[in-house]
């Protein structure tokens, strides 16, 4: 099936269908549904026997951009003398067109079919656009090799806005008003033609929609032109405003971004030179810890060789508030991170930060020792006195109650 054009026929049938069209030869289900019925507002143009209308419109239906070209002549309703009724055929492309002769020739094709096919003695001898019968015609198959985007129109707005051009419409005047009133759909919904001086003068009396002649429709387009270079002006204007501000504002954010980047290279400056000083810190603690080692060792050696207490305890004291005052200033290093904090490193042992109380431990090891030797001593001494006490108690006993015996005291027995 072909989606990219296809037909509509339709007809005004009387009671009890009244308007009805219906799609032939291709059309997309989902597109056709929603599609604007091609019937004529009759109050305000009208068909009369043997005249024609073609007509130029577009449409939007489902997400397909329809521009239609109609032509409508003058039938009968089946059993009624109602005035303005009609017979048509509408050539609907989906997104394209083609060129206006070929439309032409292959829509004029097709409505003389339909109407050979279902006017009977002036009349529409079916009464549903469901029963037509169509013709194919010969050249409709050559459009799809003749398919050309539509320019620049926007197919979704709508102006509720209707234009009659009351002008020749051979073959040859047509193709020049089909191509030329494409344009115009920017300001009109549908654009009629029509060479009838009925129709014509109809239109005008009734004043519902606008209508000129082939000069006006040449004004038409002229001011159609004059808007839309005005709109176009303004579309400039607005670009080249819009640029002035797309400048300020590159000219601003490139200034912060280089402000920031300056902000954070002299930052990074500073952290670099942060990190180098951190890095000697590190060395003069390396350095100032081996020092202070082998100092210990000197003092070690000094006790051993001469055994002067005093002497290497000063000694001692003076070299570790020197280390410890040293550690302490080279200790902390700098945290660096977007919030600029520190840390503090780990504490260094205080027996190394402080003076040291080493000696004093000593001393205090010797007075626990002299304590625990006067505990010892004690113990000893209590022992002794203990020993003799037994000692003295059984001498006492074998002496003395002995001695009783002999002398004749009387026995506690007794």
């Amino acid at each position: 099936m072909n989606t990219m054009y296809f037909f509509s026929a339709f007809g005004t049938f009387g009671n009890p269908n009244g308007f009805r069209q219906s799609f032939f030869l291709g059309g997309n289900p989902e597109t056709v549904k929603d599609i604007r019925t091609f019937d004529l507002k009759t109050d305000a143009i009208k068909l009369f026997p043997d005249t024609r209308i073609y007509a130029l419109r577009k449409d939007h239906s489902g997400s397909r951009n329809l521009l239609s070209y109609a032509i409508y002549t003058f039938a009968k309703e089946q059993n009624s003398h109602r005035g303005g009724t009609f017979i048509g055929s509408g050539l609907i492309f989906a997104g394209k067109t083609a060129s206006e002769a070929l439309t032409i020739e292959v829509l004029n094709e097709f409505h003389d079919g339909l109407e050979k096919n279902n006017v009977s003695e002036g009349s529409i001898s079916i009464v549903h656009s469901d029963q037509f019968t169509i013709h194919k015609p010969k050249d409709f198959d050559k459009i799809a090799f003749n398919l050309r985007e539509v320019d620049d129109l926007n197919f979704s707005s709508t102006s509720g806005k209707y234009l009659v051009v009351y002008s020749e419409t051979d073959v040859a005047q047509l193709q020049i008003l089909f191509r030329k009133a494409v344009e115009l759909l920017h300001s009109y919904d549908t654009i009629y033609f029509t060479q009838s001086h009925e129709i014509g003068q109809f239109v005008r009396d009734k004043g519902l929609f606008k209508i000129v002649d082939k000069q006006g429709f040449e004004q038409e387009i002229s001011k159609l032109h004059e808007e839309r270079a005005k709109l176009v002006q303004q579309s400039i204007d607005r670009l080249m405003n819009e640029k002035q501000q797309l400048e300020q504002e590159r000219k601003r954010v490139v200034d912060d971004m280089n402000d920031r980047i300056s902000r954070n290279e002299a930052r990074h400056r500073e952290n670099e030179k942060s990190i180098r000083e951190s890095k000697e810190k590190i060395q003069t603690v390396t350095l100032e810890y081996h020092k202070y080692a082998g100092k210990m060792d000197e003092l070690i050696n000094a006790l051993r060789t001469e055994g002067k207490m005093e002497t290497v305890k000063k000694q001692h004291e003076d070299q570790q508030k020197a280390f410890a005052e040293t550690i302490i200033k080279n200790k902390d290093i700098p945290f660096i991170d977007s919030l600029s904090s520190s840390f503090k490193s780990r504490e260094v042992s205080a027996s190394h930060v402080h003076p040291m109380d080493v000696w004093e431990v000593d001393e205090s090891r010797q007075r626990s020792r002299r304590s625990k030797k006067s505990s010892v001593d004690g113990f000893k001494i209590a022992t002794v006195v203990l020993l003799l006490l037994l000692i003295g108690s059984y001498l006492f006993y074998f002496f003395c109650l002995d001695g009783a015996l002999k002398l004749g005291i009387p026995s506690l027995t007794d």
